[in-house]
């Protein structure tokens, strides 16, 4: 194996310090500054030295002890700094506990380890043997960057057990079940991206019953294009310039462009004495076109494609508590759709987490799987939620505060279009 050494930062350390001829009478501290020099030898383990640097700034630094190669937690001092070996033996816990710093730090890691081995043999010379061998840091922080950023303290990231209005509602009631899920990003993959896995664990499950009024509807974005003769027939040349092939020479495709000129000889010149007249008067070519000659540009207009759109659903629910029990149901469905819409501060709030999604169906019968009758739904996001805490019109709560009734509305919308392919081969289910 190729020897390696690196050197970590500095740090300033305090030693015990003795006086007197004898040196055997502690007189309070001084501080040195040290730094660890570890070098991977050709065997593959490590020898791991202290460094004093001259507290003034002037002058070498100097080498003041080695790590015990038959016992890492041991030092060997060999009293050439400013402080003797009696008293770095006195102060080895905090030398010792700066020098592990300085070897797990990110700068040090990098140069040294380069596998899994290394980094055994680096964890056993560092007096650490049983430190479980990770990856290298790629920054300062303590934490790994691969690892996305931690969530503020207090954010909430479990639901608890599902709940379900209204309490007592019989097994086989037709409900819609709204599933929170943890946002999860596509991954690039090719010209597109991969699917995002909607199977995936929820964090928090609220089923009500099916509301009225419930529609979707499914939309294209369609738009009027023109495309004027001139340009028909410069887009025409250039795409037989352009064939995969090569099949068509330019010359060729500038010769069929050419013909078409020729052939509308009397049409062409009409067209340029209308856009000459009209560029010199400042006029649109059509008008002028309709006003002297009554005709215009055939601008081949035509409905195209222009995209796919995105579903927007509403649902609102009316809840009316009719027990504490179940008044406290309500409060939590409330603020579970609430708190899982919320954005989420990372720790260090330099950013802000997307909110946790929702995966949605109906469910008919009892049964757990989605309803063939009614709508499927992809993942959606809630838009918003509004809660009307009075909706018969007056104040009216129980006797612990609970209001009388709640009327909830929730705006979700699908976080990517349906495609033909989304639909499935069975032909008895709506589907999407």
């Amino acid at each position: 194996m190729a020897s390696a050494v690196a050197t970590s930062n500095k740090s300033a350390v305090k030693v015990t310090q003795f006086k007197g001829a004898s040196r055997s009478r502690a007189s309070g501290s001084k501080e040195i500054y040290v730094s660890t020099k570890t070098t991977r030898k050709e065997d593959g383990t490590f020898k791991v030295e202290m460094i004093e640097y001259p507290t003034d700034g002037s002058g070498d630094a100097i080498v003041i002890g080695e790590r015990d190669p038959g016992n890492p937690n041991k030092w060997n001092w060999n009293g050439n700094g400013t402080a003797s070996a009696k008293e770095l033996s006195k102060s080895e816990s905090s030398l010792s506990s700066v020098s592990k710093n300085q070897i797990n730090s990110s700068q040090m890691q990098n140069e040294l380890v380069r596998d899994s081995q290394d980094q055994e043999e680096l964890n056993r010379a560092n007096a650490q043997p049983n430190k479980a061998d990770t990856p290298p840091e790629t920054g300062d922080t303590s934490t790994p960057s691969s690892e996305p950023p931690k969530s503020e303290t207090g954010t909430r990231n479990n639901f608890g057990a599902p709940l379900h209005y209204p309490v007592t509602r019989d097994e086989k009631q037709d409900i819609i079940k709204f599933d929170m899920l943890k946002y999860e990003p596509k991954k690039i993959s090719g010209f597109g991206f991969d699917e995002r896995d909607s199977t995936r664990e929820s964090i928090g499950t609220v089923t009500l019953p099916i509301p009225g009024g419930i529609s979707d509807a499914n939309a294209c974005n369609w738009g009027d294009d023109t495309m004027g003769p001139l340009q028909l027939a410069a887009a025409g040349a250039a795409l037989k310039m352009l064939t995969p092939d090569g099949s068509t020479p330019i010359g060729a495709a500038l010769g069929d462009l050419k013909s078409q000129l020729v052939t509308n000889n009397t049409e062409m010149k009409q067209l340029i004495q209308g856009k000459f007249a009209a560029s010199a008067v400042g006029a649109n070519p059509n008008s002028l076109l309709s006003r002297t000659q009554g005709m215009i540009l055939n601008p081949n207009l035509e409905l195209l494609f222009q995209g796919p759109s995105l579903r927007p659903f509403t649902f609102q629910f009316k809840m009316s508590p009719r027990s504490s029990a179940e008044a406290k149901v309500i409060t939590q469905i409330i603020r579970f759709f609430k708190q899982g819409m919320a954005p989420i501060r990372e720790e260090s709030r330099l950013f802000l987490k997307t909110p946790h999604t929702f995966r949605i169906k109906y469910v008919q019968l009892g049964s757990q799987e989605e309803s063939k009758f009614l709508n499927k739904f992809k993942e959606c996001a809630l838009l918003s939620c509004s809660v009307q805490y009075t909706p018969e019109g007056n104040y009216a709560p129980y006797e612990d505060g609970a209001m009388s009734s709640y009327q909830m509305s929730l705006q979700f919308k699908e976080l990517e279009p349906v495609y033909n392919d989304n639909y499935g081969d069975d032909p008895e289910e709506i589907g999407f």
